[in-house]
């Protein structure tokens, strides 16, 4: 009987996660190379944009830690600029 009660509260504490990352602050500088949001990938300057970037493309493999200073420039399947977001 207790083992029928305690199931399915541990079943809900095995599915919760850890504290999201804080999202709000700008540190990788996301914000100011929205600009690029729409244009064409293989237009892009990496020069012009901080050290830590990566430009993904849709089969690109990536880590799935989360840094605040580093860029993430996100190309969809036509190869145009879809997203810009730090992590």
């Amino acid at each position: 009987m207790r083992l029928a009660i305690l199931f399915p509260l541990l079943l809900v504490a095995a599915c919760q996660s850890g504290p999201m990352p804080d999202t709000s602050d700008d540190h990788c500088g996301a914000s100011t190379h929205q600009n690029l949001v729409g244009t064409p990938a293989s237009s892009i300057d990496r020069l012009q944009l901080p050290k830590a970037t990566r430009i993904i493309h849709p089969d690109t493999a990536v880590t799935q830690d989360y840094r605040t200073d580093r860029l993430n420039i996100h190309v969809n399947e036509a190869g145009q600029v879809e997203r810009v977001v730090c992590g």
